[in-house]
C-alpha cells in the first residue's frame, strides 16, 4: 500500500486546482450521499475530470477519501499557535467540535466505521497524518517548557479529543465552551509542567 505522503504533487497550477476539485467532490459526496457514493466514477464526474486522473493519483478510493479529509483537517483544524499550550489545545478542540457538529461530522464518523472493518492501515495513516499536523502545537509547548520533551503526544491528544467524539456521537449532547475548557484543564493538570 502506498502512503498518503507518497503521492507527489506540484504545489500549484493545474495539479493543485484538480486536487482541490477532487477534495471538494469527495467531501460533498460524503456529506450528501455517504461513503458508498464515493466511487472513482462519482468523484470524477463531480470533479469534472477523467477517472484515469484518480487512478494515477490514488491506488484506491480509501486513499482518496483520506487525502480529502486530511486536506480538510489541515484547513479547518490546524492549531493557531497562540501564547500557551492550553490556548492552542482549546482552539484545536473547539475547531474539532465545530467540524463534528457540522454536516461533515457524521460523514467523518461513517468513514471511521467503514475503515475499522477493513484489512488495511488507513485508520492508522489518518491518525499519523493528524499527529503530524498537530506537531507545531506540541513543539511550541515543549519549546516554552509547558510539556516534557518526551510527552506521549498520541495519548495526550486521544485523552483530549476522545470526550469530544464521545459526547457528539455516543451521548448526543451539545458541547459548549465550558466543556472544552474542562477538558483542557484536565489535560493540563495531567501533562503540563
Amino acid at each position: 500500500m502506498s502512503t498518503l505522503a507518497s503521492v507527489a504533487r506540484r504545489p500549484g497550477g493545474r495539479t493543485a486546482e484538480v486536487t482541490q476539485r477532487v477534495h471538494e467532490a469527495i467531501i460533498d459526496l460524503l456529506i450528501e450521499e455517504g461513503v458508498q457514493a464515493c466511487t472513482f466514477s462519482a468523484v470524477a464526474d463531480r470533479a469534472g475530470i477523467e477517472r484515469s486522473t484518480l487512478y494515477r493519483r490514488f491506488p484506491d478510493r480509501w486513499e482518496a477519501i483520506i487525502d480529502a479529509l486530511m486536506a480538510r483537517a489541515a484547513a479547518d483544524l490546524m492549531p493557531d499557535l497562540l501564547s500557551s499550550f492550553a490556548d492552542d489545545l482549546r482552539s484545536v478542540l473547539r475547531k474539532l467540535r465545530d467540524v463534528l457538529d457540522s454536516p461533515l461530522g457524521p460523514a467523518v464518523l461513517a468513514v471511521a466505521i467503514e475503515l475499522q472493518g477493513g484489512a488495511h492501515d488507513y485508520p492508522r495513516a489518518y491518525f499519523d497524518q493528524r499527529m503530524t499536523q498537530l506537531a507545531p502545537m506540541f513543539d511550541a509547548a515543549i519549546g516554552r517548557g509547558e510539556l516534557a520533551p518526551d510527552v506521549d503526544r498520541e495519548a495526550l491528544f486521544s485523552f483530549a479529543a476522545g470526550p469530544i467524539y464521545f459526547r457528539t456521537f455516543i451521548a448526543g449532547r451539545p458541547i459548549d465552551d465550558a466543556f472544552v475548557d474542562d477538558i483542557v484543564g484536565n489535560i493540563c493538570h495531567l501533562y503540563c509542567l
